[in-house]
């Protein structure tokens, strides 16, 4: 049992964790899943599948096992039915938060002084958007520099990443002008991660992964609007016991704050009446419920089934916009406007950092007219 003041209990379980290993081919999305079944309900929707479809067998029910047998499909159409309403799941694409996370930690450290200018134009998920595009259509071309990249974000050194820092071959329009801002910046771009590297301590252990991240947009978009006070409970993890004091300090906080992605704020909420909990499927029915959820999504996203099929209907009212780690698809398409402001963005920076010049003198003069060239 769950020892906690009262709150309504929120139980999450992921699908598809590489860690740090966004560029795993045998599992390209993650998935976290989260419901508010009570123990009492979980415990029930358990007996229930294990009766109606003989699982008499092991001390718990696992997606990744349940997806062998000729059953499953139905499994999952009572799963929808039973957390119809109940639910919400986050899936990445993980070469996407590898695009995005590349802006980041690349980008944003040397427009962090101005940045709301840049999050104000998009470019952010212009940027991430052509990233991640290069990366898809022509993955052979860039697969040693991706490396490089999700390289960098573990070490933060930039030995590690040649191509990126130093003079390489030349590239499509858009990722030679990424480089050319990476190398004319690389001085900034090192001294302001230095604390993340793994000799610093604890600071950038966990930068890719994907855990927490998903897990804050679940409680702070979702489950904190909805209940007005909580209890998470978690299977156990590695990154998010390390990074629990961001969810920690939200105990006793029943007041809303607002975030602001440069063009429009953002409501979170998120009060929690005890820590969070981790635990296991094995031994809590409710986390065996999200991992089936989040079993299900992983199938729906990356196989063409029969269960797939019903998933994806259950998804269109159950999964959550990820955010800032979305794909966009109209921000992939070169008549957009947002796209054409991102690329002369892109373009000037580019030559900015090529004579070493500052990136952001001048910058809102140059970014209204910009604007003007390209009127909505």
């Amino acid at each position: 049992m769950i020892a906690t003041p009262e709150g309504r209990l929120i139980s999450f379980d992921e699908a598809g964790f590489t860690g740090p290993r966004l560029l795993d081919n045998q599992q390209p999305y993650f998935v976290y899943a989260s419901h508010d079944l009570t123990v009492d309900e979980s415990a029930s929707l358990i007996s229930d599948l294990r009766m109606r479809y003989r699982l008499l067998q092991g001390n718990e029910l696992k997606a990744k096992n349940l997806k062998k047998r000729g059953t499953w499909p139905m499994i999952v159409t009572d799963l929808c039915g039973a957390t119809h309403g109940r639910a919400k799941v986050v899936v990445h694409n993980k070469k996407v938060a590898l695009a995005g996370k590349f802006v980041e930690y690349f980008f944003e450290p040397v427009l962090a002084t101005n940045s709301a200018l840049f999050y104000g134009a998009d470019f952010h998920r212009y940027l991430m958007t052509a990233i991640f595009v290069l990366l898809r259509n022509s993955p052979a071309d860039y697969a040693e520099l991706a490396e490089q990249m999700q390289q960098f974000m573990r070490t933060f050194d930039p030995a590690s990443a040649p191509d990126i820092f130093s003079k390489g071959s030349s590239q499509a329009v858009e990722m030679e002008r990424i480089l050319k801002f990476c190398r004319g910046y690389a001085t900034v771009i090192e001294d302001r991660s230095r604390w993340l590297r793994p000799e610093a301590g604890q600071g950038g252990k966990w930068t890719l992964d994907l855990t927490s991240t998903a897990l804050f947009s679940l409680l702070f978009f979702y489950w904190g609007h909805r209940y007005p006070k909580l209890r998470l409970l978690c299977d156990d993890s590695k990154p998010l016991a390390d990074g629990v004091d961001l969810f920690n300090a939200w105990v006793g906080q029943d007041q809303s704050t607002s975030l602001t992605d440069g063009k429009a704020s953002h409501e979170i909420r998120g009060n929690l009446v005890a820590p969070v909990e981790f635990g296991s499927s094995e031994t809590h029915p409710t986390i065996q419920v999200a991992d089936l959820l989040a079993g299900m999504t992983l199938e729906a996203w990356d196989v063409q089934s029969e269960a797939a099929t019903t998933v994806a209907r259950w998804l269109g009212e159950h999964q959550l916009h990820a955010h800032s780690v979305d794909f966009l698809p109209e921000l992939a398409t070169k008549s957009d406007r947002r796209v054409r402001i991102g690329r002369e963005i892109l373009k000037e920076l580019a030559q900015r950092a090529d004579i070493g010049r500052d990136p952001l003198d001048g910058m809102e003069q140059f970014l209204r007219r910009t604007e003007l060239r390209f009127p909505s």
